[in-house]
């Protein structure tokens, strides 16, 4: 529905090192890595964070101050940023430890794209394409296996010899054994600390939705960030980030859940019976992949059935170039009227603050100049039943409507004084 494949498989590590690199090449103007420094401590300012770090490994080493006015911590299920927030990790009721496997065919030939869950009793496994070149395995440790004997590569061979990979024909490039599981953060702002990613939610991996949680994390976190350092909107902007967040990105664990207790099965008889419902449901179709509503919010318009769901994107003709809408006027809130100029019905003042916060307006269809070249964007307007919608940078859709009362909306939410909703979510 946003105009691209529901899912890639890429290398976690060839990813990191293209955004390191990135970095260095094209930010370095505005971004400033400090390495090998760990955060030990973080004191609140009415301005300010103060973070005190000191070299990794080195606990007396030679303490170093560093100042934001906000702090992110995307520091992992282990979070300092979470524990200074007094936040706290609410178990959804999933633990379980597996040995995850990378490889590489020394024949490029071997390399498959094939999705595999195998839910054996004696032993559930997993295989899946790593990126290109790659190949992932992840086994389930069984009662009396311990990570320390498991992590290893001889107990990774023995492993994929089952299944046919050996010294010869392939390349261990990593193992690891991991401890799935599910849990979510109760708070995931306080004041000018918040986090995003593993350190406010762990999934057990079964949907593959970790790193995309945290995508969406990060997304939706740094428009409203943006827009508050710019100083086109009060800190209180921030406060929807976490119910929002927290209550889509617990949907996606939980549907997660699901699958793995129907892999990790490991009484025989159950697995029977769970074989059985499975062949007796097949043919009944795809199991549905969730894309769940965001939270409660003031940037989620009330009562409108549109708002809170992830936005359509189809191509557009728009002069001499067709591509997906995204590609032609880029990020911000987009404005979109069906069949018409939807900026023509809006007020000077309405399209002065659109403009303050970066938005776009653009009517598609019709006799506008943004041609929906594969009836898309009609589709979707049928959908709704509506004639404009109002996206947001994140992609979710803030509201359906009259354009007039969308900004209107809109304009309200951004100035609103949030802290009735604070306590409201609290």
């Amino acid at each position: 529905m946003s105009g691209w494949p529901r899912q890639f498989g890429f290398s976690q590590p060839a990813l990191e090192r293209l955004l390191d690199e990135r970095i260095g090449r094209a930010y370095a103007d505005r971004v400033t890595v400090h390495r090998n420094l760990t955060v030990v401590a973080a004191t609140g300012h009415p301005d300010k964070v103060v973070l005190e770090t000191r070299p990794t490994g080195e606990i007396d080493g030679e303490p170093r101050h560093i100042a934001a006015r906000y702090v992110v911590g995307c520091d992992g299920a282990g979070s300092f940023v979470r524990d200074a927030m007094g936040a706290s990790l609410v178990d959804l009721g999933f633990v379980a430890d597996w040995l995850v496997v990378d490889v590489q065919p020394r024949d490029p030939s071997q390399w498959s794209a094939d999705v595999i869950q195998v839910c054996d009793p004696q032993g559930p496994t997993t295989m899946v394409p790593g990126g290109p070149g790659r190949r992932r395995f992840e086994f389930m440790m069984l009662e009396g296996e311990h990570k320390d004997e498991q992590n290893n590569p001889q107990a990774a061979w023995a492993r994929l010899e089952r299944w046919g990979w050996t010294p010869a024909n392939a390349i261990l490039e990593r193992h690891a054994v991991y401890t799935f599981r599910a849990a979510v953060a109760d708070r995931w702002r306080r004041e000018r600390l918040m986090i995003a990613g593993d350190a406010a939610h762990l999934t057990p991996p079964f949907a593959a939705q970790g790193l995309c949680a945290g995508l969406r994390d990060v997304i939706a976190l740094a428009w409203r960030l943006d827009a508050v350092l710019r100083g086109e909107a009060e800190a209180t902007l921030l406060d929807s980030y976490g119910p929002e967040r927290q209550a889509h990105a617990t949907a996606l664990i939980e549907f997660a859940v699901m699958l793995g207790k129907i892999i990790c099965v490991l009484d025989p008889a159950k697995a029977e019976e769970r074989d059985q419902q499975l062949r007796n449901d097949t043919g009944r179709g795809e199991q549905k992949w969730p894309a769940p509503r965001l939270g409660r919010s003031p940037l989620v318009r009330e009562d409108d059935p549109g708002a809170g769901w992830l936005g359509v994107q189809g191509r557009v003709q728009l002069g001499e170039r067709t591509a997906r809408l995204d590609d032609l006027i880029g990020s911000g809130f987009v404005l979109i009227g069906h069949g018409h100029d939807p900026s023509n019905a809006l007020t000077a003042g309405q399209r002065r603050f659109l403009a303050g916060i970066g938005a776009t307006a653009i009517g598609i269809g019709g006799a506008c100049a943004a041609r929906d070249v594969d009836g898309t964007y009609a589709r979707w307007f049928e959908q709704l039943g509506t004639t404009a919608v109002l996206v947001r940078p994140d992609f979710y859709v803030f509201g359906s409507g009259a354009a007039p009362v969308l900004v209107s909306d809109l304009m309200a939410a951004w100035k609103r004084d949030a802290s009735a909703f604070t306590a409201e979510a609290a």
